[in-house]
């Protein structure tokens, strides 16, 4: 099945595996919660169409969660994992 979307640097990343769809993914408020974080991929919610901006580490929790914003980076309580 083709992914026909309206950002098409998504969609490419998306159809060549360079990018992991994040929409199915549990969530925690505005977060997605992800068990893990893949080197060298990009992250979205194709069907917002929306690119993930920071992926961070609680620190005392160890719980991985992932943003549409810049929030995890520099954040007290988070080690930034993953930056847009």
């Amino acid at each position: 099945m083709a992914i026909k979307l309206y950002n098409k640097a998504m969609e490419r990343k998306l159809t060549s595996g360079q990018a992991i769809e994040l929409s199915r993914c549990p969530r925690k408020g505005d977060f997605y919660v992800l068990t893990k974080v893949v080197d060298g991929m990009d992250y979205c919610n194709a069907e917002t169409e929306q690119w993930i901006w920071s992926i961070g580490r609680h620190r005392k929790t160890g719980e991985i969660l992932a943003s549409h914003t810049d929030e995890l980076f520099n954040h007290r309580n988070f080690e930034c994992l993953w930056l847009r």
